[in-house]
């Protein structure tokens, strides 16, 4: 009984009605049974930004646009404001969407829901959660994060049991002290021992391991700055501490961690200090380099701004950074959860500043819908968002517009990639190429990936959906009924190569397998999957993927096959 899949997302029902059951001497009743299932597409989301300045005029998305993506699942933000926009609707999107959840990712995915309320997100267009749903999302991050928290009192990147990681253990003590503040209940003694941790970063450079950085004393001074900042608002940072990180102040390769010194330094009492600090921070702009501190030019530029507004500095400097920021987010295709929570703490400060009155008009296929300064943004899907869609300015001032379109693919999309690249294959246990177009159900597939990069990367992830007619062998359980351990030697060579690749993380989900490592520059990483061919059918076959986490750039797509056929036995 063949079933075709017509596109979907989500929860999909399948239900079977069978009648006319006869058999000798009696007529059954009517046979029916039904099935939810799991539905995504196949291949990886993508992403479309559309960016303007309106002058009392309209702007039109292009002519097929949105043909680009399929129906289901495709979403847009539309945001105007007069202000140069960070979109910060989108950054709260992409945050709530993001699928995985290492340290950084889990307290980043946090902040909206700690500090954007049911009416803030209305007036960005989303659909918040209810007071009471809102606060259980962020408890249980809490506990999550706490999962994670080491012996020390620092934090690991995936668990108790990772490296401690310096940067992020001062980020997160933050979250949790801003929950705290917040009402939350944080466990004190958690709290205790990661500002105890925090308070030896900065009287004692040497607890900072730096692994790899491209200026090692930078990195040591942004962690210890962090952790100043993050101290003193307890007023339990020394202040001789403080002033002997402010004489090392020619360490920083970025304005981020002067300006959080600076903060530091005024809140513990030297006003001298502090403003020496904060001119300086506001001087230096951040070179393309790997500092260890999960920065980026554009993530230190919103934290910046996230800190001046916060604590009410540097007045006359803040619209023109603004404008800079703005035009650094245009510049960016995509964004990494530190950059996009930066620009959400940036922009939230920025939401209750009073605008001048302005009126715009969106014209959606047959729906209308109007925008104004106290609601400058609407989330379009469904009819709401077909062509043709334009928005127009109903007054004299300019109004920046950005809209961006989210979804997933109609056509396969091009391999390639920035700095990076990803090749898959599918063997046999014996090590010999599968032939994915006559697979058997109970046949055991061999995932081989080859991953390799031309410049470093320490921050990989890895990710290879698999087709709908596969599960995954997890050999994290002991109960699997598969191993790698059964393979051949060619392949029992490959898997030697495997645990010298650097693999931090791995996850073994129920449509993907997902990894995260650090690959060396001109170098190329193996891994290995066991997967097992289970429902008979044709499946379109979703690419390799893999990307550097804090540098959203350099990703790469690999090569798939159109199909994957399994048959019964």
């Amino acid at each position: 009984m063949p079933v075709l899949a017509q596109g979907g997302l989500g929860q999909g029902k399948i239900k079977v009605l069978v009648e006319g059951l006869d058999l000798p001497g009696e007529t059954l009743p009517a046979f029916t049974r039904e099935w939810n299932i799991g539905v995504r597409p196949a291949y990886p989301a993508m992403l479309r930004h559309y960016r303007a300045t309106l002058n009392e005029q309209s702007w039109s998305l292009p002519d097929g646009a949105l043909e680009a993506f399929e129906p289901a699942g495709r979403e847009a933000m539309l945001s105007l404001s007069s202000r140069p926009p960070l979109n910060i609707g989108e950054q709260i999107r992409a945050l709530k969407a993001y699928p995985y959840g290492c340290l950084e990712q889990t307290a980043s995915g946090l902040y909206p829901s700690l500090y954007a309320d049911a009416a803030t997100l209305k007036r960005l267009g989303l659909t918040g959660e209810p007071d009471a749903e809102r606060k259980r999302k962020v408890e249980i991050g809490i506990e999550r994060l706490l999962g994670m928290q080491r012996y020390n009192g620092s934090f690991g990147l995936w668990g108790s049991d990772s490296d401690e990681e310096y940067w992020l253990t001062a980020y997160v003590t933050d979250f949790l002290l801003r929950a705290r503040d917040q009402g939350f209940a944080v466990p004190p003694d958690a709290l205790k021992k990661a500002s105890e941790r925090l308070l030896r970063y900065l009287q004692d450079a040497g607890q900072i391991q730096v692994n790899y950085s491209q200026n090692a004393e930078h990195t040591r001074f942004a962690v210890q700055a962090y952790a100043g900042l993050v101290l003193s608002r307890s007023q339990q940072a020394p202040l001789a501490a403080l002033r002997s990180l402010f004489d090392r102040r020619s360490d920083a390769r970025s304005g981020l961690p002067l300006v959080q010194l600076a903060v530091a330094l005024e809140k513990m009492g030297d006003k001298p200090r502090a403003d020496l600090a904060l001119s300086a921070g506001l001087a230096v702009s951040r070179k393309n380099e790997w500092l260890a501190d999960y920065g980026s030019s554009l993530r230190d530029q919103a934290l910046i701004l996230a800190l001046l507004e916060e604590n009410d500095l540097a007045r006359e400097r803040r619209d023109e950074r603004l404008f800079a920021l703005a035009d650094e987010v245009a510049a960016n295709r995509y964004l990494s959860t530190q950059e996009s929570n930066s620009l959400f703490l940036a922009g939230r400060n920025l939401l209750g500043k009073a605008e001048k009155d302005w009126t715009a008009s969106l014209t959606s296929g047959t729906q209308t819908r109007e925008l104004s300064n106290k609601q400058p943004a609407l989330k379009l899907d469904g009819a709401l968002l077909a062509s043709p869609l334009s928005v127009h300015n109903q007054g004299s001032e300019p109004l920046y517009q950005q809209l961006t379109v989210s979804g997933y693919p109609t056509q396969t999309p091009a391999a390639g990639g920035e700095n990076l690249s990803i090749r898959r294959e599918y063997l046999s246990l014996s090590g010999a190429p599968l032939n994915v177009g006559a697979l058997k159900t109970g046949q055991l597939v061999l995932v081989h990936l080859e991953i390799g990069a031309k410049q470093r990367v320490p921050d990989a992830l890895v990710v290879d959906l698999l087709p709908a007619g596969l599960e995954l062998e997890n050999q994290n359980l002991a109960q699997s009924s598969a191993s790698l351990e059964d393979a051949s030697e060619e392949v029992k060579t490959i898997r030697e190569s495997m645990e010298n690749a650097g693999i931090k993380h791995q996850e073994y989900r129920g449509d993907r397998y997902v990894a995260a490592l650090d690959i060396n520059g001109s170098s190329t990483v193996h891994l290995l999957y066991l997967a097992r061919a289970v429902t008979p059918g044709t499946y379109r076959v979703p690419p390799p993927q893999v990307e550097s986490m804090y540098r959203p750039n350099w990703q790469a797509l690999g090569d798939a096959p159109a199909q994957m056929v399994v048959k019964g036995k």
